[in-house]
Order: C-alpha cells, then structure tokens, then sequence
C-alpha cells in the first residue's frame, strides 16, 4: 500500500507595498531615536498636580503616542458605530 501525500507548498511572499510599509517603517523609526537623543534638554512638566521633570524628546514622544491611542481609540468607536446600523 502505498500513501501519496501532497507536496505542494504554498510560498507566501510579500508584495510590493508591505516592503514599502516596512522600509517607511524603519526610515520613521530610525528618525524617531535620533530626534528624541537630540532633544535631551530636561524640562518640568507639570499635570493635574504632578510634576514630571523629563527629555524634551520623551515627552514630545509620548504626547505624540498619547494623540495616537486617542485617534485610534475614536475610529474604532465610529467603526463600530457605522458597523451596528
């Protein structure tokens, strides 16, 4: 008795647009560290009563993060808002 299995194998390449996406990526990446070690000029932060004493860079960097889950946070709230009607 004999088996036959099937070796066909599937190569899963990426395309032209996801190279691009992670070049972009990297090349965004690579200017994010070198902005925020240029910026190293510490300045006090005051919020709400606390008081953070940090990198101009590392702040401008989590400002910046913050904004971001902010926006992702209200697109996906009006997706799933378009997604229910």
């Amino acid at each position: 008795m004999t088996t036959s299995t099937d070796t066909t194998t599937t190569k899963r390449r990426g395309g032209f647009a996801s190279k691009l996406a992670l070049l972009i990526t990297l090349v965004l990446v690579a200017a994010l560290v070198i902005f925020v070690l240029q910026n190293t000029v510490h300045t006090t932060i005051n919020f709400l009563g606390w008081n953070f004493d940090l990198g101009q860079g590392v702040s401008l960097l989590g400002a910046a993060v913050v904004g971001a889950v902010i926006t992702l946070t209200a697109t996906a709230a009006l997706k799933v808002r378009r997604a229910v009607r």
